[in-house]
């Protein structure tokens, strides 16, 4: 028994190896996000993400080496597609593809880099969940580092739209 325990926990402990970046000097590394929110339809909010560049390629904005958090299918590799809540743009995003790009100018390798984008809850919004995935991918599309980021807005039973 022992034994096994202690097999177990050498794996547990063992360095797992990441995802392979897909863009050559392209890579990227999740860093944390706001919270998820709670709203209620015809409300406004914000989701902001964050992802440090840990390739060798420095993302500058307005250029072919940008990065997009674009919008992806629930199964989370589908992405650069229309949003399945285009219909929640407040008219912040970049398009019904692409969420946001990077709020810095320059985001050199080891920088962390912000991406923000609104929402606008329609006014018939039912309850439930609506989960927004995204992962990062340069103007082209070609995704950096699939890592199946989300958040999520929730609409409570007594917020719903009629």
């Amino acid at each position: 028994m022992r034994l096994v325990t202690l097999i177990v926990a050498i794996f547990l402990l063992a360095p797992q190896t990441p995802a392979a970046a897909v863009v050559s000097g392209f890579d990227s590394a999740y860093a944390g996000e706001s919270a998820f929110l709670s709203v209620s339809p015809g409300t406004r909010a914000a989701f902001q993400v964050f992802f440090m560049n840990t390739g060798t390629t420095t993302w500058r904005k307005g250029t072919a080496t940008q990065v997009n958090l674009t919008a992806c299918l629930e199964n989370k590799v589908s992405c650069n597609l229309p949003s399945p809540h285009s219909d929640w743009n407040d008219g912040s995003w970049v398009s019904d593809r692409v969420y946001a790009t990077h709020f810095q100018d320059d985001v050199v390798p080891g920088v962390v880099a912000s991406f923000a984008y609104g929402i606008k809850v329609p006014p018939t919004a039912g309850s439930g969940y609506y989960r927004f995935n995204g992962d990062l991918a340069l103007p082209n599309g070609q995704q950096v580092h699939p890592e199946g980021y989300y958040q999520e807005a929730v609409i409570s039973a007594g917020d719903q739209g009629n």
